[in-house]
């Protein structure tokens, strides 16, 4: 008979219970946190370019919003689930409070294939779902990004759509992730991967370990896997394992990643780059490194593969890539986990300051933008990494019982509990 694989809500509620444990927080505060306060699907019509109408299914998640706004991305994928959205907004609330946001958790989706719809389609996706979602939306009720699926085009398109229902008035704190022209953020591309670099900069610091020469292995080649990828080699660390969605290489050596960069541009997929060997999604988890960096999708480490796991450092570019079962294995062999809340806070720090420039109309440079997050990160980081000794618990709990209370805080000011 086999076991059933732990699901993201699994996970997530998992997460919630132990740290709530650890931090002592009130039985109202876990029961409200448990579930999200609002769930909206829906269920809308997109007229494809050969005439027919396909209907799509969307969410949106609002988990709690104690601390402010909601704040959270948007995934067009065809596998989405709303247990799938339902987790990734639990950790978008923790993860907005852990960065001190004034920011609640929330999360999006639509079940559908971006890579089999064509731009026209997709936009018309984009517009659709925003219309289908406008009563959760405005300035001050729910700022949705982007994540898997989408990007700066797509969240133009769905800003657009949002000021035409509101009779054209401007609004750039409406939507995160878009076109800087329209006023999106300098250096939204590089967010997250550079917090997942930072991430491993600082984990090396705090351990003693020298950052030059270390070998790095990224699972996914994406938006978050590139620009980890470019930003460690400018560290001096050796990346010499990548994969994306079809499959994985890996050079002893190191990969040169401009090089690599330009030959994926040209062949669409990594295999055949020179001087590497090509290895599966799952051998790469598994690979000879020193640091190990999930960057797909979650529950990939599992308690199956973390035993075999050759990396003394995991830090999670992806949203719940480890299972709890991989988790325990990982505290046994003290194997170090720096949690996704904490190393990919990028994204949803820069889409806050993307909101704060849209509302001013005054807009930073990259070099200021990347500046703040750092700053921001570096202070995060060691209150963490101080929590965690202090207490004698993973870098995953300190993070979550910082975040815990601070919502926790919150939602007594406000008299919920």
């Amino acid at each position: 008979m086999s076991i059933a694989a732990e699901s993201a809500w699994d996970t997530a509620r998992g997460q919630l219970a132990e740290a709530a444990a650890i931090a002592g927080l009130r039985p109202e505060t876990i029961k409200m946190l448990s579930e999200p306060q609002r769930v909206l699907i829906v269920n809308f019509p997109v007229k494809m370019d050969n005439g027919k109408t396909e209907f799509m299914t969307g969410y949106r998640v609002h988990h709690n919003h104690a601390l402010g706004q909601i704040q959270g991305g948007t995934r067009f994928h065809p596998e989405e689930t709303l247990e799938d959205i339902k987790a990734l907004a639990l950790w978008m609330t923790v993860k907005n409070s852990l960065n001190g946001l004034p920011a609640g958790g929330g999360k999006g989706g639509v079940c559908c294939d971006p890579a089999v719809l064509s731009r026209f389609e997709l936009e018309r996706v984009c517009r659709a779902y925003i219309r289908a979602i406008a009563p959760l939306m405005g300035s001050g009720r729910d700022f949705p990004g982007a994540d898997i699926g989408t990007n700066a085009e797509t969240q133009s398109w769905m800003l657009d759509e949002w000021e035409q229902i509101h009779s054209m008035n401007h609004e750039p704190s409406a939507v995160s992730g878009k076109a800087v022209v329209i006023g999106g953020s300098q250096g939204r591309a590089a967010a997250t991967g550079l917090g997942v670099s930072l991430a491993v900069r600082e984990t090396c610091r705090v351990t003693g370990r020298d950052i030059k020469g270390l070998r790095v292995a990224i699972q996914g080649f994406g938006k978050v896997g590139l620009w980890t990828a470019r930003i460690l080699e400018g560290y001096g660390a050796s990346i010499v394992a990548v994969s994306d969605v079809k499959s994985g290489i890996y050079r002893e050596e190191g990969l040169d990643i401009s090089g690599l960069e330009e030959y994926a541009g040209c062949e669409q997929c990594l295999a055949g780059f020179p001087g590497s060997a090509v290895i599966s999604n799952s051998d790469l988890l598994t690979c000879d490194c020193d640091v190990l960096i999930p960057a797909a999708v979650q529950g990939v480490i599992t308690g199956e593969k973390a035993p075999r796991v050759k990396a003394k450092i995991v830090v999670e570019g992806a949203n719940g890539p480890t299972t709890g079962a991989a988790e325990d294995i990982f505290r046994s062999r003290g194997v170090v986990v720096v949690p996704d809340i904490l190393a990919n806070g990028g994204g949803t720090v820069i889409a806050y300051l993307e909101r704060v420039q849209g509302n001013y109309n005054y807009y930073w440079t990259e070099e200021e933008v990347h500046r703040k997050y750092e700053q921001m990160f570096v202070r995060t980081f060691d209150s963490v990494y101080r929590l965690a000794g202090e207490k004698g618990i993973s870098l995953r709990m300190a993070a979550w019982v910082m975040a815990l209370r601070r919502v926790e805080e919150a939602m007594a000011a406000r008299g919920w509990i």
